[in-house]
């Protein structure tokens, strides 16, 4: 391993870890590296009763399977997940639920999440009758895919099978879970998803408070069900965790998630497609204002309750920091991905974003 990568890799638990900096020194392979790093840190290997090289070998084949001509959709989005999920995981109160299982698990699903991934949104797949469209009914069609190919990939090769020595039961539970968490990350359920934890974790609490013989609310928490749905809200917040980065990350990935969805407006539109995200066009589109519309609407309400659950105040802090930012560019005129990328070279290197705590 390179030098620079291993020092790198020493704060991979930081949630400022500059994971575009190790997509750099990697040369594209991020989620080997990180993977292979996080998850012996979490004994994976161990919790799935497997060699090192078994997990190696498997890391490899799923960061094959990821587009790296994507600019967002890529293996090193995958690491970054896999590394918030990480981050989640370190805190007290997750570590006070989540059994080696349940950390092994989450950490797969968030390697694997979106494996294959063409680019493209599963509605621009329905509308272009693409084959997984069809095969899936135009049901979840990317979540879907992105599934079953984990496990595809996983169970055709002894070499890369990391569920080979799991007996059927913790096969059969780790095998829901990480499927169930790959499903959760469909943004089409997301206010369904918020709502069910919101709901259960409010009334948790209140329940709890009111009779002392509960310590907290981590009995009713620790129940099946309820784990599930930590685990989804997990996920999803490590999903779309980059406004709740540092300003220099949080704007590098706002910048490549604009490209990818422009490339799929200039194709529906060279092939007389709808469009399904006019707001996407590279013509028009304000990136500020996306990015604020995004944390109005998605990002706010899911991140507060996701740190009211868990206590990771520094998510909270730096998405409203981001947010001002973005007002701050919308009102300067800065909306072009060419006035992004100006910012980048001057005042947003990634290595001069200021932390929480200045």
């Amino acid at each position: 391993m390179p030098t620079q990568v291993k020092d790198l890799l020493d704060a991979s638990l930081s949630w400022d870890f500059d994971i575009i900096r190790l997509e750099e020194l990697s040369n594209k392979r991020p989620l080997l590296y990180l993977g292979m790093h996080i998850m012996l840190h979490f004994d994976v290997p161990g919790t799935l009763n497997i060699e090192e090289r078994v997990l190696y070998n498997f890391l490899v084949l799923i960061e094959s399977k990821y587009h790296s001509d994507n600019s967002y959709h890529n293996s090193t989005h995958a690491a970054d997940v896999m590394q918030a999920v990480a981050g989640y995981l370190e805190r007290e109160r997750l570590k006070s639920i989540m059994d080696p299982l349940d950390e092994a698990v989450s950490l797969i699903a968030a390697a694997c999440h979106d494996v294959d991934h063409p680019g493209r949104s599963s509605a621009f797949l329905s509308n272009c009758d693409n084959p997984l469209a069809i095969l899936y009914n135009d049901i979840t069609v990317l979540e879907n895919h992105h599934a079953a190919l984990t496990f595809k990939l996983a169970l055709g090769d002894d070499r890369v099978n990391i569920f080979k020595n799991l007996d059927r039961d913790t096969y059969k539970m780790a095998r829901q879970n990480i499927v169930d968490m790959i499903l959760a990350t469909e943004m089409t359920k997301h206010f369904e998803h918020l709502a069910k934890f919101v709901n259960v974790f409010s009334v948790k609490t209140s329940m709890a408070n009111e009779h002392d013989d509960v310590q907290g609310d981590y009995v009713p928490v620790a129940l099946p069900e309820n784990i599930l749905l930590i685990k989804r809200m997990m996920i999803k917040c490590a999903d779309v965790s980059n406004p709740t980065r540092p300003l220099g990350l949080c704007v590098e990935w706002a910048r490549r998630i604009t490209e990818e969805y422009f490339q799929q407006t200039d194709e529906e539109k060279a092939k007389n497609l709808p469009v399904l995200m006019p707001m996407f066009d590279r013509t028009t589109c304000s990136i500020p204002k996306a990015q604020i519309g995004f944390v109005d609407f998605i990002i706010n309400d899911m991140v507060e309750a996701w740190n009211g659950f868990i206590d990771f105040p520094e998510l909270v802090t730096y998405m409203r920091q981001n947010y001002l930012k973005w007002k701050e560019f919308d009102e300067k005129g800065y909306t072009t991905l060419t006035d992004i990328r100006k910012l980048q070279m001057t005042v947003l290197s990634p290595n001069t974003t200021p932390t929480v705590a200045e």
